[in-house]
């Protein structure tokens, strides 16, 4: 009977998250990813669906490969935008390809999912590691309070 309330709650909280994420983005639409304020709601979006994701992580390995995929695909989108992107849409469309609207969406899109996934990202690899960190040590050092009395 606990396993289905259980599963009955963890229902609950992801359409929760699922729907303050969808809130969140229609929020973004209307005020816009071009200012703090349309940064911090697509932070709080982009949040929102890793929290989904990594909300019943209970080992800090999957925190840290988070921590590091974020990181090094920041690292990665960067390069290939700029390294083999750029040059391969002025090879195929001209030095004016930059200035094309496929170019601009190009641009748009890959800037921010780096804008929102790799601060959030990082931020939540961070915490969820300390956070397990800090849960273990404290289980540890219960379990020791306990053996020896």
């Amino acid at each position: 009977m606990q396993k289905l309330s259980t599963l009955k709650n963890s229902r609950r909280i992801t359409g929760a998250l699922l729907i303050l994420f969808a809130v969140l983005v229609v929020c973004i639409v209307f005020v816009g990813l071009d200012n703090a304020t349309g940064i911090i709601l697509g932070w709080m979006a982009t949040a929102s669906l890793i929290t989904v994701v990594a909300r019943k992580w209970r080992k800090i390995r999957y925190f840290l490969i988070l921590l590091a995929a974020t990181f090094v695909g920041a690292i990665f989108l960067a390069f290939i935008y700029v390294e083999v992107a750029l040059p391969l849409a002025e090879w195929l469309g001209g030095i004016n390809a930059s200035q094309s609207m496929a170019w601009r969406v190009f641009h748009v899109v890959v800037s921010d999912i780096i804008l929102l996934f790799t601060p959030v990202g990082i931020v939540i690899g961070i915490v969820g590691t300390i956070w397990l960190s800090i849960l273990r040590l404290v289980t540890l050092r219960h379990r020791a309070r306990t053996d020896t009395t």
